[in-house]
């Protein structure tokens, strides 16, 4: 049988518009999902395009019909339920915020123009007006929780601290925005032990955890840059799943930190502190390393299924590190940590990796890198929670059936 010119349905590629046309999609989404390698991409020879596995793309347009006929549910597997959101891309190893190259942003932005930014907001809601000011009994339990583990006083805190947020019902984009603009301070406050104020979050943090050395802010404002959003994982389907119910930015950001505390999840930073501290204690450091790739034991840290290339959040940050740090002994030995790694493990850096990092050159307390990773994270936990207010609607998946038959 002889093929007609073009691209037919049994060729073995499409172009980047047929392959959108056929799944019904923006190319912005196709690129999310290569992205998570469920469809497979290569460059066209001789050209800066890029062209798609056919195969790959009807595979995945079975998925999505599937999902659609209540009678045949989709598995909740990585890379589904594939969900529209115009906060963050992660494409071709690169992470966007609305567009705009989030390692870029690293280097100059707060994290209040960031979380604008992740909501779409018109105006700039961090006003000096746009702050929390703690009543007598909000006060009294915060002081009665001031030496428990900092994110356990943000769990404990929020439900009271709603309740006295007089326009937290305000459902408005400008309502919805002033409130996170609150939230976001009270929780930056409460990690660091603080009163709410106007003051940057960066600052607040870097107080709370440090010296306040100049660097030493400037890496914590990058590093909760780069924290901010990473699209549709555990957590921000987390708040998207309370706010579709219609609950409030507190709740929803509640939510958030429970979801993140999990050790696969914002939790993981805990455990590279953990190999960070071990092995400031040898001399032997490559050779440790070693051992546990040895023993098959998992160096935490390392690898991510998004970023098969090396996650950029990652490479920005400890570029920076090397910057201002570049002959710090902890720096030097989490460098020879990543050759290692590199050489004998075939594998780069993550974020947790990179933040834990930060920790130790700058003398961080234990527990630090998940309190920069949640309220970093709570400038896209509030974008997410704001984007689904907007759609009206509540996420409700169906569930496959495996139990007995009915008798």
């Amino acid at each position: 049988m002889v093929k007609k010119p073009g691209n037919p349905p049994e060729s073995l590629y499409l172009s980047a518009r047929e392959a959108a046309a056929e799944l019904g999609i923006s190319p912005a989404t196709l690129y999310a999902y290569v992205s998570r390698d469920m469809i497979r991409s290569e460059p066209v020879p001789g050209s800066r395009a890029r062209r798609y596995r056919a195969e790959d793309v009807r595979t995945l347009k079975k998925r999505r019909v599937s999902a659609e006929n209540p009678a045949l549910p989709a598995s909740l597997s990585f890379g589904l339920p594939v969900m529209d959101s115009a906060i963050t891309l992660i494409a071709d190893g690169q992470l966007h915020y609305r567009g705009s190259d989030a390692t870029a942003l690293a280097r100059t932005s707060s994290l209040e123009q960031v979380a604008a930014l992740l909501w779409g907001a018109r105006e700039q809601p961090f006003t000096r007006e746009a702050v929390l000011h703690p009543g007598e009994k909000l006060q009294k339990m915060a002081e009665s929780l001031a030496k428990s583990p900092r994110i356990e006083r943000c769990l404990a805190l929020l439900p009271l601290a709603a309740l006295e947020d007089p326009t937290v019902y305000n459902m408005t984009d400008r309502g919805l925005a002033a409130t996170g603009a609150r939230l976001m301070r009270f929780v930056g406050a409460v990690i660091s032990g603080e009163e709410p104020s106007e003051k940057p979050l960066h600052e607040v943090l870097t107080r709370a955890l440090t010296q306040g050395e100049k660097p030493a802010a400037e890496l914590i404002r990058a590093a909760l840059v780069l924290c901010a959003d990473h699209e549709l994982n555990a957590s921000a389907f987390t708040v998207r799943c309370v706010a579709g119910t219609g609950a409030t930015l507190y709740a929803a950001v509640q939510a958030g930190i429970c979801a993140a505390q999990g050790p696969r999840h914002g939790g993981l930073s805990g455990r590279v502190e953990s190999l960070l501290l071990d092995m400031a204690n040898r001399q032997d450091v490559e050779d440790a390393v070693l051992q546990r790739l040895k023993d098959n034991d998992p160096v935490p840290g390392f690898g991510h299924t998004l970023y098969p290339d090396g996650d950029p959040r990652a490479r920005a940050l400890i570029s920076m590190l090397k910057e201002k740090y570049g002959d710090d002994a902890n720096f030097l030995r989490a460098q020879r940590i990543l050759r290692v790694m590199a050489e004998a493990g075939g594998l780069k850096p993550n974020i947790d990796f990179a933040i834990a990092a930060m920790g130790a050159v700058l003398h961080l307390p234990r527990g630090a890198g998940l309190s920069i990773f949640v309220l970093g994270r709570t400038a896209g936990w509030i974008g997410h929670a704001i984007e689904q207010y907007r759609t009206g609607t509540m996420i409700r998946p169906r569930a496959r059936y495996t139990g007995e038959a009915p008798r």
